[in-house]
Formats: structure tokens, C-alpha cells, sequence
């Protein structure tokens, strides 16, 4: 009990510390943004036989929904004023190495097949394993090395490379004994990567009533892998280089753990993914044999992201810098699951957005739905960051995970 509380007032001082780091006008910026959504959701309610997406619902702006919008809009505040101002120096270095990596990616024909840019990696034989606790949960920590390099010749690759903390992997882990149990896969959001995470995906409830084993992989840049100095190797940034370094170790390194997972005999493997998480889930669908896929209020076009995200008095300087455009988008294409054809059959691909969703946005998760043949697809009530504790998306996982055989509650 006293570790949960004490859980509780950590998030709250972490909660208070990133308001107070919002700058009043991104604060004032996200009560107009909030409002606006609030009218534009209540006239596509009123006129849905002209909407732009027929295939997603419409949903009323009650109160209690466009608050939640409110809150989504503050985390995007929050984070645009940290990683997406670039200054002139850096916005000159970027652009020409996106127009050297191009070159690069259609030389080696990447861009053609962007599934030769991700290499099968080595298998992973012998991680560090130890037995940890959060608060009630004890679960084993699992850790190795990357080894992860990135393909010679694409900019950006030293100045990633050099971030220590990041090239040691982390993942964490909850296993019964026995015979083999099937293998739930969570990929954690933006800002995430620590054990409470397990908390965060309810995985020990996973973990006792479908009586599978359950594996947290923490992303590149984030939770024990976050270098001291982030402005070194950014990710998720207008530092295109760098988010496809990012990306692409961040596929090697799950795609090593999945390797890890079937040597412990595991029969079915599922990936579920919430934000960033489901970005990564949804490339790995390309690359990938697996028996589920669960990607949650997904984001799969970066460029869009930077392009959406950006305060308006930084985005004529990023325009006028020539860092939004074609090109921005072309070279994230190596990292784009749209790109990609998915290799899990089509009853076992499940999206789930929320139509309040102000961070990736419902248009995100629709795209991937079309591009994935419109498989089953959960859209919630909902913002972006309470996707976890929506009770429609639980139940759709659920669903998910017995439908594709992952798992049965009690009968193990």
C-alpha cells in the first residue's frame, strides 16, 4: 500500500513538474485548440453524409470529452516546446543530411523495398536476467546488448551511436513455469519505459487470468536507455536522421526479444502497441510471422506528426528551412508501416483509436486501417493519453488476444 502511494505522489510531482515547464502561451494555445475541436466534431456530427472519413464514426463533444481533449492538448504542448524548435544551425544540418540519406536509401533501393533496410538481427542467446519488484508486482529484468549498427553511409549514425545508455536493451518480464505459455509483447508510448509500465498495461492481470507470459521492451531513448544529454541523439523530432536510427534499432531490438521469446518455446507470440509502441508494432507486422497484432491510438506517418505538432510561430521558420515538404516524408518511408505489407493474417491485425484523440489523432489510425484492409478496428470515446483506462479498448484487447488464440482465461 505505502509503495502504491508513494507511486501515486511520484506521479503527481512528475504531473506538476511538466506543467510547470509549459510556457503560459502553450498553455492559452491548447484552450482554443481544445474548443475548436469541441465545434468541428459537433458540425461532423450534424452532417456525417459529408464527412472526409465515412468509415469513422462521428462522436458528440459532451463535456467531459473535450476536457479530455483539453489534456491531450497539453501534453502536445509540453513536447512541442522541447523538440520541435530546432535553430538555424540545426535545421541546416538536417536538411542536407536528408538530402544525402535519400540519395543513400535510393542508391541501396531502400526506398523500392524499405524491408532491406531492416536486417534480421543475430539471435538473442544469453540476457542478463534478474529477478526485480515493483510495488506488488515481482517480475525478472531482462537485459542486453543492442549490437545494433546502422548501415554505413547514412548520416546521422555516429552522432546516434553515441549515446552509451542507449546501446544496452531492457526489457521486463513476467513468466509462469512449466510448459511454454504463449507470449504477450507490449511496446510502451512516448515517455514511457519504466516498470510501471506493467501497471500501466494491467500485464500482471494479463499475465494470471490468460496465463501467458508477458514482456515489456523498453524503445530506444527511453526509460534506463535515455542518454544524459538527449539533444545528442534526438528522437522524434525534426531530426529526421534521427528518428530513423530510432526507429529502425527500436524494430532490430523487439525483433530480438521475439527471438529470445520463441527460443523459450513460446507457441503464439502477440505485439500490442500504444502510441509510439504501435507505430513500432505496426512495422514489425511487416517484418514479422506473428500470431496477433494490437496497435493502439497509433501514429504511422512521422512526417505528419512533425508537420501537425509544431506551434504555429516555429513553423514558418521550419517551412522557410525547407524541413516540411516531400522530402521529410520520403525519408521516413525506410520506417513507415505504410510502406509495408503486414505478414499477420488479416482476422488476427487489430487498431483501436480514440475519436478525441488530439496527440496522434483518429486519421492516423484510420489510414493504417485502410492500408491494413480494414481489419477490426475499436473506435473508443476517448483521448489519446486515456487510452489504457478506457474500458472499450480493454475489452478489445481482450477480445484481440482470445480470438487470435494467445490466451484463455483460467484454463491454464
Amino acid at each position: 500500500m505505502f509503495d502504491r502511494l508513494r507511486q501515486i505522489r511520484s506521479e503527481g510531482e512528475k504531473s506538476a513538474s511538466m506543467l510547470s515547464d509549459i510556457p503560459a502561451s502553450a498553455m492559452l494555445r491548447s484552450v482554443p485548440r481544445s474548443v475548436g475541436f469541441g465545434v468541428r466534431s459537433y458540425v461532423r456530427s450534424l452532417r456525417a453524409e459529408r464527412r472526409n472519413y465515412p468509415d469513422m464514426p462521428t462522436v458528440f463533444p459532451t463535456p467531459g470529452l473535450v476536457s479530455a481533449a483539453f489534456l491531450d492538448e497539453l501534453v502536445v504542448a509540453f513536447m512541442s516546446t522541447s523538440r520541435l524548435s530546432p535553430g538555424p544551425t540545426d535545421a541546416l544540418r538536417i536538411r542536407e543530411e536528408v538530402s544525402e540519406a535519400l540519395g543513400k536509401f535510393q542508391a541501396e533501393t531502400y526506398l523500392d523495398d524499405p524491408t532491406l533496410f531492416h536486417p534480421e538481427p543475430p539471435p538473442l542467446t544469453d540476457p542478463v536476467i534478474r529477478g526485480k519488484l515493483y510495488g506488488t508486482i515481482s517480475y525478472e529484468q531482462l537485459a542486453f546488448d543492442s549490437d545494433y549498427v546502422p548501415w554505413p553511409g547514412i548520416p546521422g549514425a555516429t552522432r546516434w551511436q553515441s549515446a552509451g545508455a542507449n546501446q544496452r536493451v531492457w526489457a521486463y518480464v513476467l513468466r509462469h513455469p512449466g510448459k511454454p505459455r504463449p507470449w504477450l509483447v507490449n511496446l510502451h508510448g512516448f515517455g514511457m519505459g519504466r516498470p510501471g509500465d506493467l501497471a500501466a498495461f494491467r500485464a500482471q492481470r494479463a499475465h494470471r487470468e490468460f496465463g501467458v507470459n508477458v514482456m515489456h521492451v523498453v524503445l530506444p531513448m527511453h526509460g534506463p536507455r535515455k542518454a544524459t544529454r538527449t539533444q545528442d541523439a534526438p528522437f522524434i523530432s525534426f531530426d529526421y536522421l534521427g528518428n530513423v536510427h530510432g526507429l529502425g534499432q527500436a524494430v532490430w531490438d523487439v525483433r530480438r526479444c521475439l527471438d529470445w521469446a520463441r527460443g523459450q518455446g513460446a507457441p503464439r507470440i502477440a505485439v500490442h502497441g500504444l502510441s509510439l509502441g504501435a507505430y513500432v508494432a505496426a512495422l514489425l507486422a511487416g517484418l514479422e510471422d506473428l500470431d496477433c497484432v494490437i496497435v493502439g491510438v497509433p501514429s504511422v506517418d512521422m512526417a505528419w506528426v512533425m508537420s501537425h505538432h509544431v506551434p504555429d510561430d516555429i513553423k514558418r521558420e521550419v517551412q522557410a528551412a525547407g524541413l516540411l515538404g516531400d522530402e521529410a516524408e520520403t525519408v521516413h518511408r525506410v520506417v513507415s508501416p505504410l510502406a509495408l505489407t503486414p505478414r499477420v493474417p488479416l482476422e488476427r491485425r487489430f487498431v483501436y483509436a480514440g475519436l478525441a484523440d488530439r496527440m496522434a489523432t483518429p486519421q492516423q489510425a484510420y489510414r493504417l486501417w485502410k492500408h491494413w484492409e480494414e481489419p477490426s478496428v475499436c473506435w473508443y470515446r476517448g483521448s489519446h493519453i486515456g487510452a489504457m483506462w478506457n474500458r472499450q479498448t480493454r475489452r478489445f484487447i481482450d477480445d484481440a488476444l482470445t480470438s487470435s488464440g494467445i490466451g484463455r482465461r483460467n484454463t491454464w
